[in-house]
């Protein structure tokens, strides 16, 4: 069963923008330390560091809480397998959180034309 869904629409320049005047201030404001370590590896970084920050946001809007506790930028971790797939890691209070909810998967897509970036996320629960 669909316990929520989150669509969160985002151009990409906005990323530009502030990591050319926060720089790694806005990196450690947005990423996780486990996508901190993809992040120094891809050649892609403002493209990564777009699809975490409207990933995350769409994530709040299925889930229904917003970017506030228990889900934060830094709650979930969201990571790319090694074909490119991404996949998610919670905190353990954002985990508690989803357990609380019977919310056992949640479902993350990402697509971009040009600078715009569409992230889709479905939360499930039993």
């Amino acid at each position: 069963m669909i316990f929520g869904i989150g669509v969160d629409v985002l151009d990409i320049t906005r990323i530009e923008k502030l990591l050319a005047k926060y720089e790694s201030r806005f990196i450690d404001h947005l990423l996780t330390a486990l996508e901190k370590e993809q992040y120094a590896d891809t050649n892609r970084g403002v493209h990564y560091l777009a699809t975490r920050f409207s990933g995350k946001e769409a994530i709040s809007k299925a889930l229904g809480t917003g970017l506030r506790k228990p889900m934060t930028l830094h709650a979930v971790s969201i990571l790319n397998d090694l074909v490119g797939k991404p996949e998610l890691v919670f905190d353990k209070t954002l985990d508690k959180f989803l357990r609380s909810r019977e919310v056992n998967r949640i479902h993350i897509s990402f697509s971009h034309e040009g600078s715009l970036l569409t992230s889709f996320a479905v939360a499930e629960c039993a």
